[in-house]
């Protein structure tokens, strides 16, 4: 339910905004005009009378609860990509470059040594999901329902924006319809006035009467005075839930044309039948209830073993891997000692020490030499895990449980709600007609009064009270159509009819 505080308590509004339903989006959407989606982001300028259809699609465009029910759409759908990719390998590449100095291993050779070494590695690794116990896909399925309900959690949002907006629209349209009351009946003072003046001056009534007839033009000149100024509030009250640049110029356009007779002919069962396909608050519900199923089957997948396969490829360069060249010759650098002379054990026998000479590998020589691959399983099976998966399962059980509950208070909601825009409505052509019947009687009695008040058979206190009680007697009737107007286009809108009004 959406409770709407009334500005003004002169036009007693909160009668029928009450219990409006929340989602009215496509009521007050379409009441003045049909709906048009606007352009994201287009600059509307403030100039000229705004149809209400003007003033929702400005406010969906620059709202920003909307914006923030939008930003959580666009979390959704990227945890759901995220998700989704997830049933794909995974690929990641990796490398390393060292210098080191001092007694350390040479990566080439597994061995110490002690020399300024570099060495550069390079790597590849890649592994997948092979079975998961269903896990992965009950849990692409669970995001799925929370992309979608997040979706209806934004159409919501909007409904109750577009309900805000038209809820001050005809706040301002009902200010607007009393001010051309209040002036009309300062009109009929006034000249009643002029005419007491004549006939005081002519002798036939006494000062008396002129001086509470020019009272009573007072009365209704501050009357008039108020009504201006709950005009003026009401427009500048819209134009900030618009914000809009510059709220003393906003106008809005009047209705030309009510239907006051509109049928019904639909009973609640019927009509809360037809609601029920179009609510999104209901369908949040239903599909987080989805969600909340498809969280607990992947919850109870994460028994079971899972199995995943992985790659993964290698090589490394080291600075201290040289090749001999064999199309130079060695050098003699020295002699060693072999031993000595059998026959003579003080002769030393010596032999040459050859240097080969040698270059570095090369880098690329080197990767493509040393290149290495590796495959293979990962079995994973879930014995004792602190009660984790358990826990898991019973959070699950009971998140499906509230969102079961969930529905049903979303449909008890709805079917409340459609009972009583019914009620309410009927109540409302209830209210039109008593109030048109006591309208006609007043003025009847405003006209014989006002002949017999000329004939100075009635004194002006008198037909003061007369006059009042037609005047309160027109704005009751004027709030009692916008009532019913707005009723209808509630039963209207549940219904799924078009709804324009011009």
């Amino acid at each position: 339910m959406v409770h709407v505080k009334i500005i003004t308590d002169a036009f007693r509004f909160e009668r029928f905004i009450l219990h409006i339903p929340l989602s009215l989006f496509w009521v007050v959407f379409l009441m003045f005009t049909p709906y048009t989606r606007a352009q994201t982001g287009m600059a509307v300028p403030n100039e000229g009378a705004w149809t209400l259809d003007r003033c929702i699609k400005h406010a969906l465009d620059s709202n920003l609860s909307i914006r923030q029910a939008a930003i959580q759409v666009t979390n959704n759908r990227n945890e759901l990509r995220q998700l989704q990719w997830s049933r794909y390998p995974t690929a990641n590449a990796g490398s390393s470059l060292s210098l080191n100095n001092g007694r350390v291993i040479d990566p080439f050779t597994n061995t110490f040594d002690e020399q300024t070494i570099e060495s550069n590695q390079l790597s590849l690794q890649s592994g997948a999901l092979l079975y998961g116990g269903g896990q992965l896909r009950q849990g692409i399925k669970s995001q799925e329902m929370a992309f979608e309900a997040s979706k209806e959690d934004l159409n919501s949002t909007k409904n109750n924006i577009a309900l805000s907006i038209a809820n001050l629209y005809l706040q301002a349209l009902l200010a607007e319809k009393l001010e051309e009351s209040a002036v009309k009946q300062l009109e009929m003072t006034r000249a009643q006035r002029e005419r007491i003046q004549k006939l005081v001056d002519a002798g036939a009534l006494s000062i008396d009467n002129l001086l509470n007839i020019r009272a009573q033009e007072s009365s209704e000149e501050l009357s008039l005075v108020n009504a201006r100024n709950t005009t003026t509030n009401a427009l500048i009250n819209l134009a900030l839930l618009l914000q809009l640049p510059d709220p003393s110029s906003f106008r809005i356009k009047q209705a030309t044309q009510f239907e006051l007779q509109i049928p019904l002919e639909i009973g609640i069962q019927a009509l809360y039948a037809q609601a029920e396909q179009r609510m999104p608050e209901l369908k949040a519900a239903q599909l987080r209830e989805k969600q909340a199923l498809y969280g607990l089957s992947a919850a109870r997948a994460a028994r079971y073993p899972s199995l995943r396969g992985f790659a993964n490829m290698s090589t490394v360069y080291s600075s201290t891997n040289r090749r001999f060249l064999t199309d130079q010759p060695p050098v003699i650098t020295g002699t060693a000692p072999v031993g000595y002379l059998e026959n003579d054990p003080t002769q030393l026998v010596v032999r040459p020490v050859l240097s080969y000479p040698t270059a570095l590998v090369p880098r690329f020589s080197q990767w493509g030499d040393n290149l290495g691959y590796g495959l293979g399983l990962s079995l994973s099976i879930p014995i004792a895990n602190g009660a984790q998966v358990e826990t898991q399962i019973k959070r699950a059980t009971q998140s499906a449980t509230q969102a079961r509950l969930q529905i049903q208070t979303a449909r008890n909601q709805l079917f409340t709600d459609v009972t009583r825009a019914i009620t309410e409505y009927r109540a409302a052509l209830a209210r039109v007609e008593a109030n048109r019947r006591n309208v006609e009687a007043q003025r009847e009695n405003y006209s014989f009064s006002e002949r017999r008040q000329e004939q100075g058979l009635i004194n002006p206190v008198e037909f003061t009270t007369i006059k009042n009680r037609l005047q309160i007697a027109e704005v009751n009737l004027e709030q009692a159509r916008y009532e019913m107007l707005f009723r209808a286009k509630v039963i209207d809108f549940y219904l799924g009819r078009p709804i324009i009004l011009e």
